[in-house]
């Protein structure tokens, strides 16, 4: 069936030369073009990726130790408090001017509470409220309606170390960060008999300075998670009703890069568990900004893939023309010899391999006509030696 629709000239487009000089034109322009561009797009999104990913860890630890000095501080300041013999007497109307002038020295503090190891609540303070607690105070920690709180009570208790612990609880009408210290016994250092719990507003100057005055990119948000991953304060364009995210996948052990999806918009941050709480860090990037120069880039290798194939397919189109039209006259001429024609000559163009066909297809005719030339020439002579012998009278006629 080939061979019936070559002798007819019609060859499928495939198998057409000026169509596989085309599209040989168009793979050797855009193939090595699109391998180069996708290599170099590829290393420029790891890169891409890497440096905000960088970015983002320099920027945590810098956070990281801005809220671990400012701690440090409140730390040493209650510690210096629970020092004190009235405080370690676990006596409540020993503990109550100590408290209440301490709140009025501290203005960061909203109030304090003081209870033995059990959990016993022994004082109330509010910070300039000095009516709150003048009498001792009852009642205990609810384990288990803010078991939170009372985990961080109990690994103080065993511990000995402060704890922060952030809550969560719906009665405060803001945010709040409680700081528990241990109280020591006066005659034995090495017994805890009570804590001291002392709340610090998150939206107190110091923390607003961390997180709401650290310098960050336009783009970019900050945020003060508690362990639920609920905002306790924030910097930066957030979505439109975003409260929160989900923390789950975080280790809460050390830095470490995720993706999350806030409001249908997809981000490239780094979070971190924050210094002696169990409140997070977050600083995230819109990813489509992250990647905005390589979706550039993408723009342009797409431009020039569409620039290199039009190239292509003109030079392959006028390339291959030249040569059909040889190919074509070539085969016109094959076929005029096929039948029977010897005397036409194929017009030989250029210098090139189809021009010294042509040359070779001439000579061949030249060598074929002078062969037929010779042939007639022969045929005659013979004919006409034929014919003398015919007319020759045969011996002994009369």
């Amino acid at each position: 069936m080939a061979i019936q629709e070559e002798k007819s000239g019609k060859i499928a487009w495939h198998r057409r030369v000026g169509n596989r000089i085309v599209l040989t034109a168009i793979v050797a322009a855009v193939l090595p073009l699109f391998l180069l561009g996708g290599t170099v797009a590829v290393k420029v999104r790891l890169d891409l990726v890497r440096q905000t990913i960088i970015a983002q860890k320099s920027t945590m630890m810098t956070l990281l130790h801005g809220f671990d000095s400012l701690f440090q501080n409140y730390r040493r300041q209650i510690e210096s408090m629970v020092a004190m013999p009235d405080i370690q007497s676990m006596r409540y109307e020993r503990q109550f001017r100590i408290i209440h002038d301490f709140l009025d020295q501290q203005k960061i503090y909203f109030g304090c509470n003081i209870y033995d190891r059990n959990g016993a609540i022994m004082l109330t303070a509010v910070r300039n409220n000095r009516e709150i607690g003048q009498q001792p105070a009852s009642g205990t920690i609810d384990f288990a309606g803010n078991p939170g709180y009372g985990e961080s009570f109990k690994r103080v208790v065993a511990t000995r170390q402060s704890a922060l612990f952030a809550n969560d609880a719906a009665e405060f009408h803001e945010k709040m960060l409680f700081l528990m210290v241990p109280i020591s016994d006066f005659v034995n250092p090495e017994e805890v008999v009570g804590v001291i719990s002392c709340a610090i507003s998150i939206s107190s100057p110091d923390i607003h300075e961390i997180v709401c005055g650290f310098p960050i990119a336009e783009s970019d948000i900050l945020l003060l998670l508690d362990r639920h991953g609920n905002m306790l304060s924030s910097q930066g364009r957030l979505p439109e009703g975003l409260h929160g995210i989900n923390v789950e996948p975080s280790s809460r052990s050390k830095i470490e890069s995720i993706l999350l999806d806030l409001s249908g918009v997809t981000y490239l941050g780094t979070i971190a568990p924050v210094p002696g709480s169990e409140g997070l860090l977050l600083v995230a990037r819109p990813r489509h900004l992250v990647l905005a120069f390589l979706n550039q880039l993408l723009l342009d290798l797409a431009l020039m893939l569409v620039v290199a194939f039009v190239i292509a397919v003109a030079a392959g189109f006028f390339m291959s023309r030249s040569l059909a039209e040889g190919i074509s006259v070539l085969v016109d001429a094959i076929r005029n010899v096929a039948s029977g024609v010897v005397s036409h000559r194929v017009e030989v163009r250029g210098n090139d391999e189809l021009a010294e066909a042509s040359q070779a297809f001439n000579e061949m005719l030249n060598s074929l006509e002078k062969h037929r030339l010779m042939d007639d020439i022969w045929c005659r002579e013979w004919e006409q030696v034929q014919g003398d012998t015919t007319d020759k009278p045969s011996p002994g006629a009369d």
